[in-house]
């Protein structure tokens, strides 16, 4: 974080001697009363400097224009140890007493934090926070014991707050605009309980009907044109089905990574029936800007309204959302730029911020470094720092993983919980965000990186405090935080390493604001008031 201050001259003017002269009648004499004389001083608002540092003449160098003395508070030599804004104030004394008065001036100077130091700035929030979160897509009806390790926000759990469901293709039938509701019951189940559980909960179609499609095949194909009103009335039965269920939807996808075809295996296209395919639909950006210009709005607008998403894409490219942002007639019809990091890193979304879109992370996952059924403490390091960089570099207003329940011994462990209900590695790393960074809050701007393999974040709501801290590095760290903007007293760190899960520790004591942040080698943090 920058503090830069402009250099202003401050200049204190003279106040003239004023002779008062009487306005009654007759021939009274004149009388006078005379004031001293106020001296210019001169004094350049100094340039930052670290924390640590002594005051000396280059911060402390106020002129005036006649003799006289300057007593400097705080005075020569004080180092500075609290940093942010700091008040200098001199007086400076004539040496003729009798015709100018003695003037006292401030000055603003902005100390920096040292080297090694993060600084925390609670009066300066950046993007809301809608929630972290997971998939839960291909299960059925989930145990409910799945769903409140996955969803509570007790020890144990990983308090997520953002559910992601899938719109199953079924049959339409165009004559009556009506959908068979049947295969829509088992996951709008689900997102009902989570839903009781204060989770948002929004869905995302792999396909439309096969029926509406250029391949007549829910795999592979591209949505026919002829079909696109078809499709919009599809997706709203759904969320009017959703609410007849008591799932209040909080938006809906277009579509799932519409550029991504799964039936392409080695550069050959196996065809929507080959071994490798799943439900699945291909648009180019230029059909998803048609779409959402045309006909979109019947889920936007009437009875139960829903946020659109969109484009979902697989690599999280702007290239297939860019066409419909930049569309008048598409553009207001769009509230969230969904994406998925598969072969991409988080980014700074200029065009959809720029627009005053929510730009969400809607799905990914890390394979564990072991390939194999089990994760480590690695995979949470791992897992966490993608959360950290999505937060303050791509500024993602919600982060969704791939699945979050497992309900089978899987070779190669991607979930948040295992068969057991335990949180995963994955499961914990999530939890060190999700479980204390609820909806509403806010990202505050803070010092990212202020080790080498340290990161660190922080977000603040609902009267609380939150900063996150990932030591990846194989050494312990002592690193200074300095808050600001907030009194804050007390912290209770929760933390994860190879030994612990989201434990928490003893309350430390947060004194002038600052207190030192103890980071265990490969570990993360969580800071809570």
């Amino acid at each position: 974080m920058s503090f830069s201050a402009k250099k202003s001259i401050l200049v204190l003017s003279l106040l003239a001697s004023v002779s008062i002269v009487g306005c009654g009648g007759g021939s009274a004499a004149p009388s006078t009363s005379t004031y001293l004389d106020t001296p210019t001083i001169t004094w350049a608002t100094p340039s930052d400097v670290v924390q640590g540092a002594a005051l000396s003449a280059t911060q402390l160098d106020a002129t005036a224009l006649i003799p006289g003395t300057f007593s400097y508070t705080p005075a020569l030599g004080t180092v500075m140890n609290t940093t942010g804004s700091v008040t200098l104030s001199t007086t400076f004394t004539p040496t003729n007493a009798t015709q100018y008065a003695a003037t006292t001036v401030t000055v603003p100077l902005i100390v920096l934090p040292s080297a090694g130091t993060a600084l925390v700035d609670f009066a300066t929030p950046e993007q809301t926070i809608r929630g972290f979160g997971a998939s839960e897509v291909f299960f059925g009806v989930l145990p409910s014991a799945q769903i409140t390790a996955l969803y509570g926000q007790s020890s144990g759990q990983v308090g997520l707050s953002i559910m992601r469901i899938q719109i199953v293709p079924t049959t339409w039938t165009s004559s009556t605009q009506t959908a068979n509701t049947t295969s829509w019951t088992a996951e709008l189940t689900n997102g009902k309980a989570a839903q009781a559980m204060g989770a948002t909960i929004f869905a995302s179609p792999w396909t439309p009907p096969a029926s509406m499609k250029t391949n007549n095949s829910t795999n592979e194909g591209s949505l026919s044109p002829a079909s696109y009103s078809d499709y919009a009335n599809y997706l709203k039965a759904y969320v009017n089905y959703a609410y007849s269920m008591g799932v209040n939807l909080y938006a809906v996808s277009m579509q799932n990574e519409p550029d991504w075809n799964p039936c392409v295996v080695n550069g050959v296209d196996q065809g929507p029936t080959g071994t490798s395919c799943y439900v699945s639909c291909l648009w180019t950006a230029a059909q998803m800007d048609a779409w959402v210009a045309g006909y979109s709005s019947v889920l936007t607008s009437g009875a139960n309204p829903v946020k659109l998403i969109m484009p979902e894409s697989y690599y999280f490219s702007s290239a297939m959302s860019d066409p419909a942002l930049n569309d008048s007639a598409a553009v207001n019809n769009i509230s969230i730029v969904g994406g998925h990091l598969y072969g991409a890193s988080p980014y700074y979304y200029t065009n959809a911020n720029n627009k005053g879109k929510d730009v969400w992370m809607t799905e990914h996952f890390l394979a564990p470094v072991s390939n194999g059924p089990t994760t480590s403490i690695a995979d949470a390091i791992a897992a966490a720092i993608e959360i950290h960089t999505s937060m303050t570099v791509a500024q993602y207003n919600a982060y969704v993983w791939w699945e979050g329940p497992s309900t089978s011994v899987p070779t190669v462990q991607e979930h948040l919980v295992d068969v057991n209900n335990n949180p995963t590695y994955f499961g914990y790393a999530m939890a060190q965000f999700a479980r204390f960074v609820r909806p509403s809050y806010f990202r505050y701007n803070a010092t990212a990186t202020p080790v080498a393999g340290v990161y660190l974040s922080a977000y603040g709501g609902n009267g609380h405090q939150v900063i996150v801290a990932i030591n990846s590095t194989n050494s312990p760290v002592t690193m200074p935080v300095v808050i600001q903007g907030q009194s804050v007293t007390t912290m209770t760190p929760y933390q994860t390493t190879s030994s612990l899960s989201v434990s928490a520790l003893s309350p430390i004591a947060v004194t002038n604001n600052e207190f030192s942040a103890i980071l265990p080698a490969q570990s993360i943090t969580t800071y809570v008031q």
